[in-house]
């Protein structure tokens, strides 16, 4: 579940923010001391109450507080009353003080709610009031038994108010977040992790050491028998020891008979771990501690995703104050990387000041932040058309010069590094053309930089193409196929063509055969891993191979079984769009001409 917007007020330096939009990787830039961090701090409040008096907003009215609205995008489809007018789960905390100090926090829900004040709520009570509901609308219903939930009756309310007139309404939170997280255990509000400018390094740090804690403390569950000898051995001495104490005490107290010492290990806080590094050029382990700053800080990026994959409901959202700092551009470029790989099923949020990550983000995503009247101010590409400029102004992003090689006759911009190399692939097995003079340029969707190119190539009348994935399938697909309208107005208004690919990514043309022959005797696919045109099918490798065997097998961008695939088996991974002929048949047929 992520975030769709949020809304803040009387929060820091802003006194009113009204539904900025997020995507999966949002940047913010602008001169130091803007509030770029605010929002960032804003999350930190909201998931993990992180809020003190120095948080809230010096010019708040008297009786007026602290509010961050944000409304999630579900991820899966639930009912129109846990939701507001457009279809969002909108939470709301207020934060406030008492006189003497003390912090006031309540969380409120937003939903599209019956005017009639009878069968409101239906979200936010108890099971008795949403049997009264029932019966104030004279619904037959069971109160109990076999498949009725609170979710059944609900729906009943639903199926019987056809008609009946709905506006926004905001309640108590307490009962409705239990009730979705019960009705539908899959939803659930997203980990929240803020890596700040002033991050603890240390990997001592709690923070750190805490993510680990589980495993310890699984391992010590795990040689419960030998813990317990070495309790019994341990008290099997105390008492020894204890015994000679007794005997000495006896000559002032005769009455005393014995001194029994209870042994309490507590295991859990027992564990605590450095971490070595051993480099295959090095005959020593080297403790971190001795590595560069800027180490750490890859060393935090693999503990990122390291808390994304082990994070059970798939939700997290990771906040990161200027990732560029202490690290080499070309750094830079690989924890960029990872940061896009993990945006599949993460989001991001990160301040900057390097071109490298605001010119890899969507131009919808970028958010430029200005300081107006003391007051922060955010600004996006949706309410200020000149956002790209003032971006490429702001932080000099330079255009990919090897457009200006005469060598190449074409240019294709493609989303990412894999894009690049499926491509590469399909045609060296699907097409007899030598394409040594067409560069392939990863700039994928709506990002900065690809405008930067674009509008280079446009300016040398250079050809170019560019190969979007069509995204069916995916849950933003409705928002994404209006991005697509557009960017493709853009590109041909520059001079470009627009292709899209039939299925959902390049993950759907895998092949099954290839799979099984790159997996080998390790494991044998069984029946229901199949491989269709929408589904996710990064999701599927999961779920249906390396959830059941860990093994070095990649569920996204696996060139390893598209350079496996034959000819025959790229033919008919294809979707045929005509007898014979296949989209990417047709896509390869536009590049190569």
């Amino acid at each position: 579940m992520k975030i769709y917007d949020i809304s803040i007020s009387y929060y820091r330096g802003i006194e009113h923010l009204e539904n900025l939009k997020f995507g999966s990787v949002n940047t913010f830039v602008g001169k130091n001391d803007n509030g770029k961090s605010t929002i960032l701090k804003s999350l930190d409040a909201f998931f993990n109450d992180k809020f003190t008096t120095h948080d809230v907003y010096k010019g708040i009215p008297d009786e007026a507080k602290t509010s961050i609205k944000i409304r999630f995008i579900p991820s899966e489809g639930i009912s129109p009353l846990a939701l507001d007018n457009e279809g969002f789960i909108c939470i709301t905390k207020q934060y406030s003080f008492t006189p003497a100090g003390k912090l006031k926090k309540e969380a409120l829900y937003t939903c599209n709610d019956f005017v009639q004040e009878n069968i409101q709520n239906c979200w936010g009570v108890k099971e008795a009031e949403i049997n009264g509901y029932l019966d104030t609308l004279e619904v037959d219903y069971s109160r109990s038994g076999r498949g009725v939930t609170n979710l059944s009756k609900i729906i009943k309310i639903q199926e019987n108010t056809e008609g009946y007139q709905k506006s926004l309404n905001t309640y108590l939170a307490d009962e409705y977040l239990k009730n979705i997280s019960k009705q539908y255990p899959d939803i659930k509000i997203p980990d929240y992790f803020l890596f700040d400018a002033e991050q603890d390094l240390n990997v001592g740090a709690t923070e750190f050491q805490n993510q680990f804690k589980p495993i310890a403390t699984k391992s010590l569950e795990d040689n419960r028998a030998l813990t317990d000898q070495i309790e019994s051995n341990v008290q099997s001495d105390l008492d020894t020891e204890f015994t000679i104490i007794a005997n000495l005490m006896k000559k002032n107290v005769p009455d005393l008979e014995e001194i029994k010492p209870q042994v309490n290990c507590n295991w859990k806080n027992l564990v605590k771990f450095d971490i070595g590094l051993k480099f295959q050029s090095e005959s020593f382990d080297i403790p971190i501690s001795h590595k560069g700053t800027g180490f750490k800080r890859l060393l935090m990026v693999a503990y990122f995703e390291y808390l994304a994959q082990k994070n059970s409901n798939g939700n997290t959202i990771f906040g990161i104050e200027e990732p560029e700092t202490f690290l080499h551009p070309e750094l830079q470029y690989e924890l960029l990387e990872s940061i896009l790989n993990l945006a599949d099923d993460s989001q991001f949020l990160i301040t900057t000041h390097s071109p490298v990550f605001a010119g890899a983000t969507e131009s919808t995503n970028i958010v430029v932040v200005k300081k107006q009247d003391g007051l922060s101010k955010y600004f996006n590409y949706e309410n200020e058309n000149y956002i790209l400029d003032v971006v490429i102004q702001e932080l000099g992003i330079r255009p990919n010069y090897n457009l200006l090689n005469d060598n190449y006759r074409k240019i294709i911009f493609v989303e990412g590094k894999g894009d690049c190399l499926f491509w590469q692939c399909a045609i060296n097995k699907l097409s007899t053309t030598n394409i040594d003079d067409i560069l392939f340029v990863p700039c994928g969707g709506d990002q900065v930089e690809f405008f930067v190119n674009a509008r280079l190539c446009s300016k040398i009348n250079r050809n170019f193409i560019f190969i979007l994935d069509s995204d069916k399938g995916a849950t933003d697909y409705e928002s994404k196929l209006e991005n697509k309208v557009q960017l493709k107005s853009d590109i041909e208004e520059m001079g470009g063509e627009f292709l899209v690919l039939r299925k959902r990514e390049i993950e759907n043309y895998y092949h099954r055969d290839a799979i099984q022959r790159v997996l080998g005797d390790e494991f044998t696919l069984t029946d229901d891993f199949i491989i269709d045109n929408y589904s996710d099918m990064k999701e599927e490798i999961k779920s249906k191979i390396l959830a059941v065997k860990q093994m070095n097998f990649k569920a996204k961008n696996n060139m390893e079984v598209f350079g496996e695939m034959t000819e025959s088996e790229w033919l008919e991974a294809g979707f045929t769009v005509s007898e014979g002929v296949t989209d990417l048949q047709e896509i390869i047929d536009v590049i190569v001409k």
